[in-house]
């Protein structure tokens, strides 16, 4: 395979990673002007790599490249993934399962479709079995708290999941989560299972404060609440600065006041931007 059009259009088919093979070669270690043997290597090559590689050559894509991400028709506004706030997790796990398989995030909003986070596949991925009682337990909103401190959570975050299983008889569930992180506030003496109505929004409340203190998710070290975006008129250049400068596939697109329009992934732009070679006849 000797283009680099060749390649994208293979990866494109379907495969997340493409192999290609590296030709090197040796020479012989008593004459070494001389070539002996030849040896294969490989290497592979993400959509993101071919993003790099045509954003560094973004004036040959012009004038496409400044136009805005609404006119080329990239902006998604069907088959977006999410949810509200309230929803409870195991609502919506069928969703997260096909975000993983776009590559894609759910986003969490309000009931006025205001975006106010996501919940990424990725560091789902990376929390153990644990992790089971939040997601049997927590809202939308919730969650993205609890997924980004999921190396140490807060002992509001775990009282506040201790408290709802206990309420909804999951004892399963609870001794789970006590295996996981011992601790005095998982003593059978600690908090009753009957705890009022008000201390468990006291708790929930704790729990969302814990976003000031700087809980940080996925491969990049982003807050959940901090989710890329842009807006219809972004250019399509200044999307893919986006895309490469957080290492994400995708970007959602709100308006002026930080209500959901959709979202653009970086698969339908590296369409768009052979379209525009195959055009051009480069």
């Amino acid at each position: 395979m000797n283009r680099v059009i060749d390649a994208l259009n293979l990866l494109l088919e379907g495969p997340r990673i493409l192999w290609a093979p590296i030709q090197s070669t040796a020479s012989h270690p008593k004459n070494p002007g001389s070539i002996t043997r030849h040896s294969t290597m490989f290497c592979w090559l993400t959509q993101e790599d071919f993003a790099r590689f045509f954003f560094n050559s973004i004036a040959t894509f012009s004038p496409v490249a400044d136009l805005s991400v609404s006119h080329l028709g990239l902006v998604r506004s069907t088959d977006v993934f999410t949810v509200h706030r309230h929803d409870p997790v195991l609502s919506f796990l069928p969703l997260i399962s096909r975000a993983l398989h776009e590559q894609t995030s759910v986003a969490v909003i309000t009931h006025d479709r205001k975006l106010i986070g996501e919940i990424s596949p990725s560091p789902l991925a990376s929390c153990d079995e644990s992790a089971a009682a939040a997601l049997a337990a927590l809202s939308a909103g919730d969650l993205m708290t609890y997924i980004d401190w999921r190396g140490s959570p807060p002992e509001a975050a775990l009282r506040t999941v201790k408290c709802i299983l206990k309420e909804k008889g999951m004892q399963g569930m609870l001794e789970l989560l006590e295996g996981k992180f011992s601790s005095p506030m998982f003593s059978s003496s600690s908090s009753s299972a009957s705890s009022s109505s008000d201390e468990e929004e006291g708790k929930l409340r704790a729990l969302r404060r814990t976003r000031s203190m700087g809980s940080y998710s996925a491969r990049m070290g982003r807050r959940s609440e901090l989710a890329i975006v842009c807006q219809p008129v972004s250019s399509l250049a200044a999307v893919m600065v986006q895309l490469l400068a957080h290492r994400v596939g995708y970007v959602w697109v709100v308006d002026k006041d930080y209500s959901l329009v959709g979202i653009v992934v970086l698969r339908d732009i590296l369409k768009v931007l052979l379209e525009h070679l195959d055009q051009s006849n480069l």
